[in-house]
């Protein structure tokens, strides 16, 4: 039989967690691929070969915990705080804060199936928003540039 998936199949995993971090409103990611000429004066039709390859990407998540105070290894917090960094320890009262860093990101679809459909890859957080009003859930919104190939062997990208 026949599937469609929406948004609330969406899942967010952080870090090579095995619990997604965060009820997914949508994410989505685009993938580039340029292309370098191989001419000569003497030719007439143009020929290319791959180029740099770039990946970037968007999620948009509802801020949640599954109990009041939950700041585990799996939530949102984690996912925050790769990319809004206090400063602390030498860095502490100069107004320097420390370096970002990157993030491992498994967006995926949740089809019923044990490792379900998904794409995973080492990202940094270019930008964050984060909406908070009334009558509304508060959520989070994310961009990303991948840092490298998709992670795995062979089945890095299940779709």
């Amino acid at each position: 039989m026949a599937n469609f998936y929406s948004g609330q199949d969406g899942q967010l995993f952080v870090d090579g967690g095995s619990t997604a971090v965060a009820k997914v409103r949508s994410w989505s990611f685009t993938a580039s691929q340029a292309v370098l000429e191989t001419v000569s004066l003497e030719d007439t039709d143009r020929t290319i070969i791959p180029g740099i390859r770039s990946i970037t990407g968007s999620c948009s998540i509802y801020y949640y915990s599954e109990s009041g105070g939950d700041t585990g290894a799996g939530g949102v917090s984690t996912l925050l705080q790769k990319f809004v960094k206090p400063s602390g320890g030498s860095t502490a009262g100069t107004g320097k804060t420390t370096k970002s860093s990157n993030v491992r990101l498994k967006l995926a679809i949740d089809d019923g199936s044990t490792d379900g459909r998904f794409i995973e890859f080492f990202v940094y957080i270019t930008s964050l928003a984060m909406t908070n009003a009334v009558g509304q859930v508060l959520a989070a919104d994310i961009s990303f540039e991948v840092d490298g190939a998709p992670i795995g062997t062979g089945s890095a990208i299940s779709f």
